[in-house]
């Protein structure tokens, strides 16, 4: 794994730069912003990611490391590879980031190109737990509910169904919910809309 390189700027194009460390250039892809801010000659480090494909070496690089470590979780979610994941830190610092998924506004993620609702939503349910600052307190009452929404219709249910089973789960947990984590929620709420068909 190559997790840092410290070299000289080669070259820089819209989406990489070519980085020669002791002679040797490596081509790192890194977000247009940081492209565009680089000049041949200046010394750069960079936290790296490297993702092998049968038919591809490729390096991702980050100017600090919680953007690199982010960019190797988002790739554990269903359906987000390595463009995916770098579109989304290309566009946010990974602190922004991370709180978007904790607070499971989808909505900002889908602002990225190339992410469409369902990935959003994966996104939000497999991570919002990791990022959340905690249990949601009771005035917060219900507000994972869209989330829970764009979950269940993600995986294939219909929006009336998915309404349905979210109102059931409201009605059977009552407050309690509030302070439940979003994956005990959808499983309770995925048992419901089962039920029901």
């Amino acid at each position: 794994m190559i997790s840092q390189l410290r070299g000289e700027v080669v070259s820089t194009h819209l989406t990489s730069v070519v980085l020669d460390v002791n002679g040797v250039g490596y081509e790192i892809s890194i977000a247009p912003e940081l492209a565009s801010k680089l000049s041949p000659g200046e010394t750069l480090l960079l936290y790296t990611s490297l993702v092998v494909r049968e038919d591809s070496w490729k390096l991702f690089g980050y100017l600090d490391s919680p953007s690199r470590d982010l960019f190797e979780e988002l790739q554990g979610v269903t359906g987000v590879g390595p463009k995916v994941a770098h579109s989304l830190l290309s566009m946010y610092q990974p602190d922004e980031l991370s709180s978007l998924i904790g607070s499971g506004d989808h909505l900002a993620l889908e602002r990225v190109p190339g992410i469409g609702k369902k990935v959003a939503s994966r996104i939000v349910l497999e991570l919002r737990e990791r990022y959340n600052t905690g249990k949601m307190r009771r005035d917060q009452k219900f507000k994972w509910h869209d989330a829970l929404h764009d979950a269940l219709t993600s995986l294939g249910y219909s929006g009336k169904e998915a309404d349905r089973s979210i109102e059931e789960t409201i009605k059977n947990l009552g407050v309690e919910g509030a302070e439940m984590e979003l994956s005990e929620l959808l499983r309770i709420a995925l048992g419901n809309v089962r039920n029901r068909r």
